[in-house]
């Protein structure tokens, strides 16, 4: 996942026409999901996938197993992660979750057109003991998304979050 955020700035500041100087903050919050939840979570995930519906030798197989994870998995997982991201930022847990209610439904529906057809061809082609590894390779791009999608949209939600968490306590502290 570190990768994927290391990417991302990257792209960010020479598109901006900056010098790439990584936010190693940044980097290591991303490091951390990854250690804690994302590598977990999927090692857990696709064992459950392979145990529930067994192995994806024909594309039929890999199609329903495919739409089992992204109805299952991937939102649970995405969601967790832009919580999970909110509070390492410091986020109190309200503001997380104002954060992961607006971003979470775009992120889904890119990762709906992303994630398909990248775990059908897992499913199918990559012999199980090498699944997480195929994921990983793939998520370092959808990782460069999800740092895209957790430091432009995120921050805009979690702003938004505070200024309606500070209107609402002032309009509170004023109706008294």
């Amino acid at each position: 996942m570190t990768a994927g955020d290391a990417l991302c700035q990257c792209i960010r500041a020479r598109t901006a026409g900056r010098e790439a100087r990584l936010d190693w903050r940044q980097s290591a919050r991303f490091g951390l999901v990854g250690l804690t939840l994302h590598g977990p979570f999927f090692f857990h995930g696709f064992r459950w996938l392979d145990a529930r519906f067994g192995a994806a030798a024909t594309l039929q197989k890999a199609l329903v197993k495919t739409a089992a994870g992204q109805i299952t998995l991937f939102p649970l997982y995405t969601a967790s992660f832009f919580m999970y991201m909110g509070i390492l930022e410091g986020l109190p847990p309200a503001q997380a979750a104002i954060k992961v209610q607006r971003v979470l439904p775009p992120t889904l529906m890119t990762g709906s057109m992303f994630w398909p057809a990248a775990n059908v061809l897992n499913f199918m082609f990559v012999p199980p003991t090498y699944r997480v590894l195929y994921a990983n390779v793939a998520g370092l791009f959808w990782n460069a998304w999800l740092s895209y999608e957790n430091s432009t949209k995120g921050q805009v939600a979690a702003a938004a979050g505070a200024a309606g968490g500070a209107a609402a306590a002032a309009a509170a502290g004023g109706a008294q």
